[in-house]
């Protein structure tokens, strides 16, 4: 009677050694999935971090290049306008040479 007590405590304790054995490698499987998921999620939110910055700088160096924009156009109006003067000066000149009789 022992003995197939014993057997049968033997077989209990074989198969608890067995499904701990695989346990442990689920677990050890589980928390290299972990690892990488954490790897994972560091990763995303650098890049979140990154693009919130990048967003940011680009609402600002939008913002610069309008201004500078504005001067350009200023500068170019003011240009033109005093080509325009120019040029009118110029027909002007033109114009009163032609007047002019030639001897």
């Amino acid at each position: 009677m022992s003995s197939l007590a014993n057997t049968v405590l033997f077989l209990a304790l074989v198969t608890t050694s067995i499904m701990v054995a695989v346990m442990y490698r689920k677990l050890r499987k589980l928390d290299r999935y972990h690892a990488e998921y954490q790897q994972i999620f560091d990763k995303t939110g650098a890049a979140l971090v990154t693009a919130q910055n990048a967003v940011a700088n680009f609402g600002t160096e939008g913002k610069e290049t309008l201004v500078l924009l504005g001067q350009r156009i200023e500068e170019a109006q003011a240009i033109a306008t005093r080509l325009e003067h120019l040029t009118h000066e110029a027909r002007l000149q033109i114009q009163s040479r032609s007047d002019i009789p030639h001897a």
